[in-house]
């Protein structure tokens, strides 16, 4: 119905809702009171409402001037944000943008943002260094780096943490293995299997590792790798199980295995947009950090 109207009709009748008068909404929009008066009545016989109560000394706003209010004001919000979206854009010009990442959020969130941003930004280029959380962190701290996305559980820290996503680790077996019958398993129960994990110098290793020592069980890995699509493939061959991020598990072929919950704690942690606190985005950087929060809001509803 709002895209029907005139933009001068609508400015008409703000202005006298602002204003509560005629004669102030004609000084404010520099127009005689006659064209106010015939602009309101034009959307009046439009909408089929009463939008002012008229009368010799003052004008009330109805209950349907109201709610026209509501939303026109809603609506003017939404384009003047758009406005300042397409000036931004427009002026952010050529340049580069350095994004480090832990491997699963490179590997699960991040693909989406870079081609979405690569698609409005095409003469601005992205580089994006995915590792452990260790190296991650270095560059962001030498400055190597505009932000990091990684799991980051800190939070009296010397960075800018912002919270983007939640992930959960959970336990991959075969669909044959005896624990694939279960709902769900403990640390007990994983301490008492094969099992294969990321090295040490990846945050899961210390994730887990606190999960396991906080419940009283060991935790003792009999084979590790850098590689998630390694530990899928060598617990699909039968050679233990493993613990799988869940971001990981949304991207890697997980056919003949199934996905355990851990019943007695929760392994589930923040993947964080982490920025050195005395680093000043550049406007490329920070777009790039805008698209991401705005993608984070769909992909947390689609896991």
């Amino acid at each position: 119905m709002l895209m029907n109207l005139s933009p001068a009709d609508l400015d008409a009748f703000v202005s006298v809702a602002e204003s509560g008068s005629f004669r102030q909404a004609a000084r404010d929009l520099g127009v005689s009171q006659p064209t106010i008066s015939a602009r309101i009545r034009h959307l009046e016989a439009v909408l089929g409402v009463s939008l002012f109560h008229r009368t010799t000394r003052r004008v009330v706003i109805t209950e349907a001037g109201e709610r026209l209010r509501g939303r026109v004001e809603r609506m003017i919000l939404e384009t003047r944000a758009l406005v300042r979206e397409f000036r931004e854009e427009a002026h952010l010009g050529r340049g580069r943008v350095v994004v480090g990442a832990s491997p699963s959020a490179a590997a699960a969130f991040l693909p989406g943002v870079l081609g979405e941003f690569q698609r409005r930004h095409p003469e601005i280029e992205v580089v994006l260094l995915d590792d452990f959380f260790g190296q991650v962190m270095d560059r962001v701290i030498r400055g190597d780096v505009d932000m990091a996305v990684s799991p980051f559980d800190g939070d009296d820290t010397p960075f800018v943490v912002e919270p983007l996503l939640t992930d959960t680790v959970m336990l991959a077996v075969r669909e044959d293995h005896p624990l694939a019958a279960r709902e769900s398993v403990t640390l007990t129960e994983i301490g008492a299997e094969r099992l294969i994990s990321m090295p040490p110098e990846s945050a899961a290793w210390a994730y887990t590792r606190r999960a396991f020592e906080g419940a009283g069980v060991d935790y003792a890995p009999v084979l590790m790798t850098r590689y998630a699509l390694t530990l899928v493939n060598l617990v699909k061959e039968g050679v233990g199980v493993g613990l799988v991020a869940g971001l990981v598990a949304r991207v890697l072929d997980m056919r003949g295995l199934k996905l355990l919950p851990v019943a007695d704690v929760d392994l589930t942690r923040r993947v964080s947009v982490i920025q050195a606190r005395d680093r000043t985005l550049t406007p490329a950087a920070q777009a790039f950090r805008d698209l991401m929060q705005r993608t984070a809001k769909g992909f947390n509803r689609a896991a």
